[in-house]
């Protein structure tokens, strides 16, 4: 069966960008019984959600801090820096990216005509 990993189109990972990790973890962990494991990447520290031992998304530090706390879903797809262009001829904007997260991908934060955010990633293959 395929995942949301390797299915374009799918909505696979949830990433909540906020101004006070610590607060967040307690209070989703409380809230739905998420577990955190805590990685280092580029940017800062990333906390992994993880569900019964499945990770489900992510909860990082808001790197511009004119955002509100926010969820951010991630779309698979298979090659971001398309899509990056094709976002911005339709009248998107891209906030982040395209940029590689080691060994797990490339990824773009992009913002459609309306203001609404949504990230695109490609998945590194095995």
């Amino acid at each position: 069966m395929d995942s949301a990993f390797n299915t374009a189109g799918a909505l696979g990972w949830h990433e909540l960008t906020t101004h006070n990790t610590e607060e967040a973890m307690r209070f989703y962990g409380e809230v739905f019984g998420w577990q955190f494991r805590t990685v280092k990447m580029p940017h800062g520290h990333y906390h992994l959600i993880e569900n019964q031992g499945v990770g489900i998304g992510g909860i990082t530090d808001n790197l511009l801090p004119a955002l509100p706390s926010h969820w951010t879903g991630y779309v698979t797809v298979t090659d971001v820096d398309l899509v990056a262009i094709n976002a911005k001829k339709l009248g998107g904007d891209i906030l982040f990216g395209p940029e590689d997260i080691p060994k797990v991908g490339r990824f773009c934060w992009i913002k459609d005509p309306q203001g609404a955010i949504i990230a695109a990633i490609s998945y590194l293959t095995a």
